[in-house]
């Protein structure tokens, strides 16, 4: 089995927090709303220059106020259906400017309540941690 170190970053602006919906039935986590993030490439980045570089390509946003948040491991196909465990980095980060645009691996864009998650099908992972913390 590979594996891969991702990011995943919680954006707040005004009281909401960026999520991107992936796209449908292409993993990993297809059909679900996830945090921001990507693989990060540790031996050509720091892991706040791979997080700055995902949200950028992912969003078209710059961020500020970068924080470590949590860690996690999860086991899931990526999108070439080869099986992978995952090791996500979570920080939380403070929008700062740009215009939202969905990047190639989310095809849609919503800043979204804490009070509205459970209106949303949220990936496996992001569901574990906001239960933990108490935010679900």
């Amino acid at each position: 089995m590979k594996s891969r170190v991702v990011t995943g970053v919680l954006i707040k602006k005004n009281g909401s927090y960026l999520f991107g919906r992936k796209r449908k039935d292409v993993g990993p986590y297809p059909n679900t709303w996830v945090m921001i993030g990507g693989g990060l490439n540790l031996d050509k980045e720091s892991i706040e220059e791979g997080i700055r570089r995902e949200v950028l390509e992912e969003t078209g946003l710059k961020i500020d106020n970068l924080k470590r948040m949590s860690f996690d491991e999860d086991t899931e196909p990526d999108k070439n259906g080869v099986e992978t465990h995952y090791l996500f980095l979570v920080y939380t980060a403070d929008y700062l400017r740009g215009i939202e645009r969905p990047g190639d691996d989310v095809v849609e864009l919503k800043w979204i309540k804490k009070s509205d998650f459970n209106k949303y099908p949220m990936s496996r992972p992001t569901i574990k941690l906001f239960t933990e913390i108490g935010w679900i």
